[in-house]
């Protein structure tokens, strides 16, 4: 399985063309949304245009998406939304968690978040790819390449009960992956370096993963 992943959209309809070239280019099985696809207004006019993407698309919503986006993925005929039950296309299985509550140097999903990720512990599998929108604590997460700003209870649920990989992004400057006790955390984050992560997930095969270069 080929996944396409990318966050912080925020709207822009340069960054959707640019998806939809990576798609062409790369031939991805799946495209994965980790929040902020929206920009608190117009979220019609970014699914009318994520509309004519002929691969399946699953999204979790970020802090810059109204509530109503989650309704969106579900009722756009090539959007799913993700939550606390797990979906498995083709061979993977993803759990997802929506929202983002962004603070000074802190970012939680929301205010009941332990109960929140709780709720997700007896879901996570090795096999399970868990899509939120902040990094881990410690993990591709350093605001301006200086401060930690992930979530420390989303740390400590992967360490504990660990997925094969975590997509998130919402940390714009911090876009790449890195390995946490042979966890994979891909913050693909759209900047003006990066154009997301395509990631080769294959049983019995290690994770390939390489982040897409913009154009220059």
């Amino acid at each position: 399985m080929r996944i396409y992943a990318v966050a912080d959209i925020h709207g822009k309809t340069e960054k959707i063309e640019r998806i939809k070239a990576v798609i062409s280019l790369e031939a991805p099985d799946i495209l994965v949304l980790a929040g902020d696809i929206t920009n608190f207004i117009s979220p019609l006019k970014t699914f009318e245009q994520l509309k004519d993407i002929d691969i399946p698309i699953f999204g979790i919503r970020g802090n810059s998406d109204l509530k109503r986006v989650e309704r969106l993925l579900v009722g756009q005929k090539n959007t799913s939304l993700l939550n606390h039950i797990p979906v498995t296309y083709p061979d993977g299985r993803f759990l997802g968690l929506n929202g983002t509550i962004p603070l000074p140097f802190l970012s939680k999903i929301c205010f009941k978040e332990t109960q929140r990720l709780d709720s997700l512990k007896h879901s996570i599998t090795p096999e399970t790819i868990l899509v939120v929108h902040p990094p881990p604590r410690g993990i591709c997460d350093k605001v301006g390449n200086r401060f930690s700003a992930g979530s420390f209870h989303l740390k400590t649920l992967i360490e504990n009960h660990p997925p094969l990989m975590v997509l998130c992004g919402h940390i714009h400057e911090q876009a790449g992956y890195q390995f946490f006790k042979n966890i994979l955390v891909v913050n693909c984050a759209m900047n003006k370096k990066f154009g997301g992560a395509i990631i080769d997930c294959s049983k019995g095969l290690p994770l390939k993963i390489k982040m897409v270069i913009n154009d220059r």
